[in-house]
């Protein structure tokens, strides 16, 4: 999360940050890893609203490790939400902003690749990803 401090910062965006289970282990790649976090935090920075927070929570349930990232779209989210992890689709249809649109569909696939789940959830303008990975057994 001390990556995107700045980023965050210029955009106005406050990090609530809540880290429970600092001693899981997952098997997945790092740089894989760092991917799907990077595109997530990325489209934090361009699409959360301004002045709001965002919430990022890891927890362990289960034999499971959770992460779930949290923020409230600028735009309204005017698409279906399992068009939002298929390629070349954004949020808002009409949106000028640079990027590819291949964000959500690459995290998706390289989770899923690792052995992990991602779900994505809307409720009005809040915007919900929940990542989760089996702990690896001690």
């Amino acid at each position: 999360m001390g990556e995107y401090e700045d980023k965050l910062s210029d955009h106005h965006l406050k990090l609530v940050y809540n880290n429970h289970c600092e001693d899981a282990v997952i098997e997945a790649d790092a740089r894989r890893l760092w991917r799907v976090v990077d595109n997530l935090m990325s489209n934090v920075c361009k699409y959360s609203l301004e002045g709001t927070r965002v919430y990022v929570d890891v927890w362990q349930t289960d034999g499971v490790l959770n992460l779930v990232i949290k923020n409230i779209s600028a735009q309204e989210l005017n698409v279906p939400v399992d068009e939002l992890t298929e390629r070349f689709v954004r949020g808002d249809l009409s949106r000028t902003t640079e990027g590819s649109g291949l964000g959500l569909s690459i995290a998706r696939s390289l989770v899923i690749a690792q052995g992990g789940t991602f779900t994505l959830q809307m409720d009005g303008d809040l915007f919900k990803v929940t990542i989760t990975f089996p702990v690896k057994a001690e």
